[in-house]
């Protein structure tokens, strides 16, 4: 992962009063306060905590975010700081008339720089932290992706080793795809992570 990223990727300034966050593997993050204001669940923890004032912030305990990895969260505050001076969000208008030629350049070199496994999980995090316009871009990069593809090319592209149902394979073809998809992977990530739990179940006794 570069630290700069694509286009020189704006980061929180010296300056910058910041919202620190902890990924799942207790690795922490800074956000600046502009850049928070793009993500609904930091907004709703700071009111609910009385983090009303650049002072309490500044003092602030670290905000735990247990289902963000520290890949999606080193993504998700680039993506957020790069942002932090965009019109707010509009379901299914975002900014058009406002973004600029570079934004829209840093956008598509950001998302390509993703792989398809980590798109998913910063999809998943977008959604676990409620930044509907990152959520947006994901999910439109996902459709781009797998459009008008076969089950057989959706599964190398997206790295899927198990068989898709044929109920998934006809949804596929005739709904939306990249919903298919990302529900296959929550189910296999959940598949996985309660084998995990049975696995420390044995062990411990």
């Amino acid at each position: 992962m570069s630290d700069d990223g694509p286009s020189d990727a704006k980061r929180a300034r010296e300056e910058d009063v910041v919202f620190r966050v902890i990924s799942k593997e207790d690795k922490e993050f800074t956000l600046s306060k502009k850049a928070a204001q793009l993500c609904g669940t930091v907004n709703h923890y700071a009111e609910n905590t009385g983090l009303t004032d650049d002072e309490a912030i500044s003092k602030m305990e670290p905000m735990a975010l247990p289902n963000v990895s520290s890949e999606s969260l080193y993504y998700i505050v680039r993506w957020c700081e790069q942002h932090r001076d965009c019109p707010a969000w509009e379901e299914e208008k975002w900014w058009e008339n406002e973004r600029d030629a570079e934004l829209t350049k840093w956008e598509k070199e950001f998302m390509a720089e993703m792989t398809s496994e980590a798109l998913h999980d910063v999809y998943l995090a977008a959604n676990y932290m409620d930044i509907k316009c990152l959520l947006d871009k994901c999910a439109q990069t996902i459709a781009d992706m797998i459009k008008g593809k076969s089950p057989e090319e959706i599964r190398e592209i997206w790295g899927v080793e198990n068989d898709f149902t044929a109920e998934e394979e006809e949804a596929i073809k005739n709904e939306d795809p990249w919903k298919v998809i990302l529900d296959y992977q929550e189910k296999l990530d959940r598949e996985e992570e309660e084998a995990a739990q049975r696995g420390s179940s044995l062990t411990q006794a």
